[in-house]
């Protein structure tokens, strides 16, 4: 292999390398780990952020999230139901907060 081969190659692998830690909360399919957008769901919670500590939900739950005037809805289909950011899947400027929310399985998942 020549010089600029390998450069090339390596060029590669790096690139892909932060390709794939850029991607690591998106499924292969490109969707969040963390669930999808709500838009024209029924929410089941209302949080405003300005005052929540902390947000508990049971997986499929549809959320809607306030911060004065602006508003988003997330539907929560996490993978292994861990913790999420909020900061993760609110729209750019939404908050500046770090409001955690907490997952669990629902009734119907084996637990």
């Amino acid at each position: 292999m020549n010089r600029n081969t390998f450069s090339a190659f390596a060029l590669s692998l790096t690139l892909a390398a932060g390709a794939a830690s850029a991607s690591t909360a998106t499924l292969p399919n490109g969707q969040s780990v963390y669930g999808t957008a709500g838009q024209g769901m029924q929410a089941t919670k209302v949080v405003d952020v300005n005052t929540a500590k902390t947000v508990n939900v049971y997986c499929g739950d549809v959320v809607q999230f306030t911060n004065g005037k602006q508003s988003f809805t997330w539907k929560f289909d996490v993978a292994t139901h861990r913790s999420v950011n909020l900061q993760a899947v609110a729209p750019a400027g939404f908050t500046d907060k770090k409001l955690i929310v907490y997952v669990a399985n629902n009734d119907s998942e084996i637990n």
